[in-house]
């Protein structure tokens, strides 16, 4: 930062929060799953980021649902809320809003909200998830 002439409190952080918000907590977390079980269980740069961050166990069991008959359904199901939870801005809109502020304080300046619909509503949910996190 030195070398560039500029002071640490000067530079944006930025951060893509995956987010999925629902008045219903379950329904919020079951769309998030699916998002998560579909990156999760076809992608292996995504498989091997969820075991890195420290859910291997679930990164093992996304990955060996997606290749069994259930596909993309089965490795959803097995997407656990404690991933979720480490990973996404998911669940009702005032749990959004504070896990957007946790961010926050973390040092992130500048969160991007990137709604994931999971839902056959898909405008509607994406709506409601920039309302719930708008500041």
């Amino acid at each position: 930062m030195q070398r560039a002439g500029r002071r640490p409190e000067d530079i944006e952080i930025a951060s893509l929060l995956r987010c999925n918000v629902s008045a219903d907590r379950q329904r919020a977390f079951d769309a998030m799953r699916a998002t998560v079980g579909l990156y999760g269980g076809f992608f292996p740069r995504y498989n091997r980021l969820i075991a890195e961050s420290g859910f291997p166990e679930a990164a093992a069991a996304i990955k060996q649902n997606r290749l069994g008959a259930g596909g993309r359904e089965a490795a959803a199901r097995v997407v656990p809320d404690t991933l979720l939870e480490a990973i996404a801005v998911t669940g009702t809109p005032e749990e959004c809003r504070e896990r957007i502020e946790a961010y926050r304080r973390s040092g992130i300046t500048l969160p991007i909200i990137s709604p994931r619909p999971g839902r056959p509503d898909a405008k509607q949910s994406v709506m409601e998830a920039l309302r719930a996190c708008a500041p």
